[in-house]
């Protein structure tokens, strides 16, 4: 996870204020009993603060008003398309967190042999709790924008969702700069195969990739163009005809389309 020497700066709301923001809405959609706002403000905060850090260097790839501001990067709580991405990457982050957790705390419950049962029991509820907050901010994500990309999905440090209601993003491997629209999918076969999608990749409303994909760099994938355990070259845009895609070379770069 790359850091940004650019933070990204906050409308509407104060950088601190943001934990308490999520957690209210983490607690109104999926109220767990005994919970409150305020404990789990403070065990969000830290994750936020790594979110908004990624935010910030994801913003600055984006050289477009929407992104930034005079000063740089700019983020809007209240912009669905800029909430869903910071959403998105909380989830990771909580899922990196707690994964790297659960792998120290699975040692810590295999070796340390003269841990109490009790103790044991404490770690293994941290691991769950972990768990369940990653996938608690996945579904927030997923109940606001109808954006369903699991925590463990690694998108690129450069991403953007752009009006992303009902887009699903599975496990695929993922280069730099990619940019997904409306009613997009990326998922796998059914023998569980998944994409690989080079640096430079725009999905339009409705484009499906699945399966046994290579997406070359600077590809384009047209509205709704349905790529099915094939490749794509270097360079392309793949257009939905009547009966087939059709490949077209790109002359307009997707930097240049979607990140400048």
């Amino acid at each position: 996870m790359t850091s940004t020497m650019n933070p990204v700066s906050l409308r509407h709301l104060d950088r601190n204020e943001l934990p308490l923001y999520v957690a209210r809405q983490l607690c109104h959609f999926f109220p767990l009993p005994g919970a409150s706002d305020a404990a789990l403000a403070a065990e969000l905060a830290a994750p936020v603060a790594q979110a908004l850090d990624r935010l910030g260097h994801c913003f600055a790839g984006i050289h477009r008003h929407k992104f930034q501001d005079a000063v740089g990067p700019s983020f809007n709580p209240l912009h669905p398309d800029h909430y869903a991405m910071f959403l998105y990457l909380l989830a990771n982050s909580l899922h990196a967190s707690r994964s790297d957790q659960e792998v120290r705390g699975l040692e810590s419950i295999q070796q340390g042999r003269d841990l109490g049962r009790i103790q044991q029991g404490r770690d293994l509820d941290r691991i769950q709790q972990g768990r369940d907050l990653a996938f608690r901010v996945y579904y927030l994500n997923k109940a606001l924008h109808g954006v369903d990309v699991f925590p463990d999905v690694a998108l690129p440090e450069v991403f953007q969702f752009m009006h992303a209601t009902g887009t699903v993003i599975g496990n695929a491997r993922f280069g730099g700069h990619f940019c997904i629209y409306q009613n997009c999918t990326v998922g796998s076969n059914e023998a569980g195969d998944y994409p690989e999608f080079g640096d430079g990749v725009v999905m339009y409303t409705g484009a499906r990739v699945i399966g046994r994909c290579r997406i070359g760099s600077n590809v384009v994938i047209g509205a709704n163009a349905l790529i099915i355990d094939r490749d794509v070259p270097d360079n392309t845009v793949a257009i939905a005809g009547e009966l087939k895609v059709r490949l077209l070379p790109n002359t307009v770069p997707v930097l240049e389309r979607r990140f400048s």
